[in-house]
């Protein structure tokens, strides 16, 4: 597989491609003689080729290992590069960027690039860098490139290989209103490059293969979906919005590196490995190992910090309030694959952990918005909001209300007339349910604690259940009798939560889907990478059905997806269940 490719999963899945190199060439003193050289005697002028695949495969389902199973092109603003960034050393015979760590770089170097070479196909493109004078012996040299490297962290000091590969790149893309730009890639694969005393007329030449750090996911939704749940027989369900949950956005190794375990001696830029469709190694990001679900503090930056601040958005400490969530799920961009138009969710650094490991806790997951249409509920109006206890759907909590009370539901008016606390506590078990939805006979209970019976109700009035749903649930209903939630600093949504009532404002709810980066084709176990997130991939998600209501807020409902990771290229297309 061309690493300068994104995998994509069908279901949800990301591209990113390469950019153009931007003005600027230096080259930067390194405090290391060239090994055998004898000193910086020579100099030669040397032209960098980048070879990046515009499409990448896709995993079927997706299948495990490194060769992905079709092809997508990229974005422009994926592929352009502006600026990079090449580390000149000696390996040790064939092992190249295996070498031992403590290898010197020898020169560290800047490059322009022109304008991109088009073969035609639609699928390969090549940057040239105009040539760039570098000071080193005559000799071969491996050859480390960053594309689009952002900060410099690498002048002024001397560098060991081992500093290049074991770089944490923070940023992997710029966002901002106008857009994404300024995707960093890095090599894919060993490059060498003979010096000569090359003038710039001939300058020595190097093809180097280069992939992105970053994810992308997309998603497709058909317009509307039957709900099969028999619970809500007729009810159909739009997908209106998609965001990532759990995305690793505290930093990436410079250069991929895979293992046998999640502890093991790492391979640099070596290749994910299947055995029959399913992945036997790791990718590392780097807490792949200490991803643990008893550990709660990871080193980022140099300082120890909570599992919280691994990600953009943590689905261990979810937002409760569903107004969060509606502002946070988007539609997503429209983006086109050359065949087939997707919404682009977004993108992510490479985020992987042991199989054991995978869940919510870590794995990388998206967050799907929904319209929810019942039918045949008494009273309502279709997109507007409505409750639910257990599968019964209700138009209003006074509708939900009456549902448990029957015609009693009236006699809860009988509370004015309550003139001591013990009538208040008589009112409380001779009228009100144990399981009231609205938590009405807790909230009566708690504050006729402690109160003695003959102590006199300063105003029974305030204690009615339509002042108790608006001063402590924030719900009312307005003079043309639409429900009206979210007031006197209430969220009316975590104020019934407790109680077992499940609040759907603007028929909105929410599904869950875990990204797969590769199947292992058995529900009775997780399996290695089978949760995970991997560079140069594109995730893309098809909904396939949906089966259920989902929750107020992201929780475990899932869907039917169906997930193809492209390798940018893409991977193939995954089915999700929701």
């Amino acid at each position: 597989m061309n690493k300068n490719i994104l995998h994509t999963v069908k279901g949800v899945a990301g591209c990113l491609l390469m950019a153009s190199l931007a003005a600027g060439c230096a080259q930067e003193d390194i405090d290391t003689a060239p090994s055998g050289g004898g000193g910086m005697s020579a100099s030669s002028y040397v032209s960098l080729s980048f070879a990046s695949q515009q499409s990448t495969l896709t995993r079927s389902n997706p299948t495990g290992g490194e060769q992905g199973d079709g092809d997508e092109t990229g974005q422009d603003y994926e592929n352009e590069i502006k600026s990079a960034v090449a580390f000149f050393y000696q390996g040790s015979g064939t092992d190249g960027v295996n070498s031992s760590g403590t290898t010197p770089i020898m020169a560290v170097a800047t490059f322009n690039v022109g304008s991109p070479t088009e073969p035609g196909n639609g699928i390969d493109r090549t940057y040239t860098t105009t040539p760039q004078q570098v000071d080193l012996d005559d000799g071969t040299y491996n050859v480390l490139v960053v594309a689009n490297p952002g900060a410099d962290w690498w002048t002024g000091q001397s560098l060991t290989l081992a500093d290049v590969r074991n770089h944490i790149q923070t940023t992997a893309w710029t966002a901002s209103e106008s857009g994404y730009s300024d995707f960093v890639m890095t090599s894919a694969a060993d490059a060498t490059l003979t010096l000569n005393s090359n003038p710039e007329s001939d300058p020595a030449k190097a093809t180097v293969n280069v992939e992105r750090m970053a994810a992308r996911l997309d998603y497709k939704a058909e317009a509307s979906y039957t709900c099969t749940d028999p619970a809500y027989t007729g009810a159909t369900v739009e997908i209106t919005g998609a965001a990532l949950v759990n995305n690793l956005t505290a930093g990436s190794y410079m250069l991929k590196r895979v293992a046998s375990t999640v502890d093991g001696v790492p391979t640099y830029l070596g290749n994910e490995t299947p055995d029959a469709g399913v992945q036997t190694n790791y990718v590392l990001d780097p807490w792949t190992a200490v991803k643990t679900s008893d550990n709660n503090s990871f080193t980022i930056g140099g300082e120890v910090k909570t599992a919280e601040d691994l990600y953009g958005e943590w689905f261990g400490n979810l937002s409760q309030d569903p107004n969060y969530w509606a502002d946070y799920v988007q539609p997503g961009i429209e983006v086109s694959d050359g065949a087939e138009t997707w919404q682009r969710i977004g993108y992510t650094l490479e985020n992987t952990t042991a199989a054991e490991e995978a869940g919510k806790r870590y794995s990388t997951g998206v967050v799907f918005k929904a319209k929810f249409h019942p039918q045949g509920v008494a009273n309502y109006t279709d997109g507007e909001t409505f409750f639910a206890y257990g599968t019964k759907i209700y138009a209003s909590m006074e509708d939900m209300m009456a549902g448990f009370y029957g015609s009693k539901f009236d006699d809860l008016d009988n509370i004015t007339s309550c003139a001591t606390w013990g009538d208040v506590k008589q009112f409380i078990t001779s009228t009100l349910l144990t399981n009231d939805p609205s938590g009405y006979n807790k909230y009566l209970e708690g504050l006729a604690e402690g109160k003695d019976d003959s102590e006199t109700v300063a105003n029974a009035s305030s204690l009615t259940w339509g002042n108790y749903m608006l001063n402590e649930c924030g719900y009312s209903k307005d003079e043309n009798g639409k429900v009206v939630l979210d007031q006197n600093g209430k969220v009316t949504r975590i104020a019934l939560q407790p109680y077992g009532t499940r609040t759907y404002e603007d028929a909105t709810c929410y599904y869950t889907w875990w990204v797969r980066h590769s199947n292992d084709n058995d529900d009775t176990k997780k399996g290695i990478m089978e949760y995970a997130i991997v560079r140069n991939n594109i995730y893309k998600l098809t909904v396939n059905s949906v089966y259920s209501l989902g929750g107020e807020v992201p929780e475990e409902e899932s869907l039917i997806v169906d997930v193809y990771v492209n390798d940018w290229l893409l991977l193939d297309n995954e089915t999700l269940p929701m």
